[in-house]
């Protein structure tokens, strides 16, 4: 594994509102910033959220009601604590796929233009990615890593489809993984061999996905403009520079 460049961590701080960052500061290595916000930041594209990592789903619960408070509302799913607040992009506190050490967090994810994390280990800023992160960010391309975890079976089939609104490409290797694991799902022995059977039961599998996923069906709409909101909580630059 690699470090993601000085530079990099610096911007993804800035860009993080200030109650995240000092939240993030605070709790130390039990909570660790990856996903898709390092990614969305690092290729210059609008962040849709963000994602925590907590050492348990007990800790994920504790720092989402202490980062709700006085804040928004609270909505449970079998995946994380997500807390909403209006007019501000959701924080996603993961317990799904939680971790001993940070480094394990880049395991769970799906695509390598996503395995990227940040943390505070209580004296400096860390972080690591994937030694294709950078490559195959900068070509745009969905490098599928057949992750070893429990999941809905078409969650990375949607996130293909998301990503292609975008502007990526999934090389052939890649998309036929991909749709091995959704295939896998199916029990053939149950399900009528023709195409319309087996059809529902795909679609079936996609519509068991968390809804945070695709929660206006962005994935098969036309892409959305990717200019930078306003984000009048993130941190000034000279507070970041420091680090």
């Amino acid at each position: 594994m690699n470090a993601l460049l000085h530079e990099d961590i610096v911007w993804c701080l800035r860009r993080l509102p200030r109650s995240v960052f000092k939240l993030i500061k605070e709790a130390g290595p039990e909570l660790v910033l990856a996903g898709g916000f390092i990614r969305s930041v690092v290729a210059h594209e609008k962040p849709s959220d963000i994602d925590l990592f907590s050492t348990t789903k007990e800790k994920a619960e504790l720092h989402a009601r202490r980062y709700a408070e006085n804040r928004g509302r609270i909505i449970s799913t079998e995946n994380a604590y997500t807390v909403v607040e209006r007019g501000k992009m959701s924080v996603q506190f993961i317990h799904r796929w939680v971790y001993t050490q940070p480094e394990d967090i880049l395991k769970s994810f799906d695509f390598t233009i996503a395995m990227a994390a940040i943390w505070f280990d209580g004296f400096n800023w860390k972080s690591q990615c994937d030694p294709r992160f950078y490559p195959d960010l900068a070509a745009k391309r969905l490098t599928y890593t057949s992750p070893k975890r429990e999941e809905e079976a078409g969650g990375s089939m949607l996130r293909v489809l998301k990503f292609y609104q975008r502007g990526y490409r999934i090389p052939l290797d890649s998309l036929g993984y991909v749709l091995a694991r959704l295939c896998k799902a199916v029990d053939f022995n149950t399900t009528r061999a023709d195409e319309h059977q087996i059809g529902m039961v795909l679609s079936g599998l996609l519509r068991m996905v968390d809804p945070l996923i695709d929660p206006t069906h962005e994935a098969h709409m036309p892409a959305s403009d990717d200019t930078d909101p306003e984000n009048p909580e993130q941190l000034p630059p000279a507070e970041v520079e420091t680090l």
